[in-house]
């Protein structure tokens, strides 16, 4: 019930993961979710979940990273290697043409837009067709090691050599402060404030410290019957102090979304969450 109701309030939500094998990864994509608004008709389009499975890396690769000075002439350092052209960001913050300009100079038909991110999605590569789907075949470049994020720990992308088709590339970037997250979460996945913190079922005032102890604000409250998701929802701007808090996901790095309720989260329901996330269960 819980990861139902994630998958209707959070764009991205998914357990944490640091590697899936093809079965998993192609389930991952056909997850949807979307942005939560003020009743049952007005819901953004919903899009798919891409899950990286991870690469071998050069020592050449490794020794790039994405932060480069933006003082270099080109946005992108574009090379051919291994069948593919290995991509890495040198301005995180150039207009879309610019990228798009050097990437149809090796004959890719190719849009890269690069995003506001919540930290879990900050590196994500997510490609995909005019018809949405996602495109296997467009990478993102992972070094080997320990990763503290949902999405993985991209340093670069990589196009085969030879690719024919039509593609949009988003990549998650660090957010400037006060600046809206494009792509989240739920705020306890893997590398977001409240991951492994043991707030559910906790009262909306316990849950109001917590955050501010973060610096982060509540938005607003997203209310609902957690026994019938069906039954839809509703966004207030406060809700009775005494009542429950099931999740919630962060919208930029000082405001929140609470999802909060009259009645208690089942315990099961907490546990089996938990235990998604690679957090210790009861």
């Amino acid at each position: 019930m819980t990861q139902d109701i994630d998958r209707i309030v959070a764009r991205f939500a998914a357990p944490p993961v640091t590697e899936v094998g093809e079965d998993a990864r192609d389930l991952m994509h056909e997850i949807m979710a979307s942005e939560p608004t003020p009743g049952k008709a007005r819901r953004r389009p919903r899009r798919r979940v891409a899950i990286p499975a991870g690469a071998l890396l050069t020592a050449a690769v490794v020794a790039v990273t994405w932060l480069l000075p933006a003082s270099y002439a080109a946005a992108l350092d574009i090379r051919q290697e291994g069948g593919y052209y290995v991509i890495q960001i040198k301005d995180l913050y150039a207009a879309p043409e610019t990228y798009e300009e050097q990437l149809r100079s090796v004959g890719l038909d190719v849009s890269l837009i690069v995003v506001p991110a919540s930290a879990a999605f900050e590196g994500q590569v997510f490609p995909t067709a005019p018809d949405l789907n996602y495109i296997t075949d467009i990478k993102g470049i992972y070094p080997p090691g320990p990763c503290d994020k949902l999405d993985g720990c991209a340093i670069g992308v990589k196009i085969p050599v030879g690719f024919k088709g039509t593609a949009r590339i988003e990549v998650g970037r660090k957010a400037k402060p006060g600046e809206r997250y494009h792509g989240f979460t739920s705020w306890d996945v893997k590398g977001e404030p409240l991951h492994c913190v043991p707030y559910r079922n906790k009262t909306v005032a316990e849950v109001r410290t917590m955050l501010r102890e973060r610096g982060v604000d509540i938005e607003e409250f997203m209310v609902f019957d957690p026994t019938d998701i069906k039954a839809g929802y509703e966004l207030r701007k406060s809700v009775p102090d005494r009542w429950f808090v099931s999740g919630g996901s962060l919208h930029s790095s000082e405001l929140a979304v609470v999802y909060a309720h009259a009645k208690a989260t089942p315990q099961k329901s907490i546990d089996r969450r938990n235990q998604a996330n690679g957090c210790p269960t009861s």
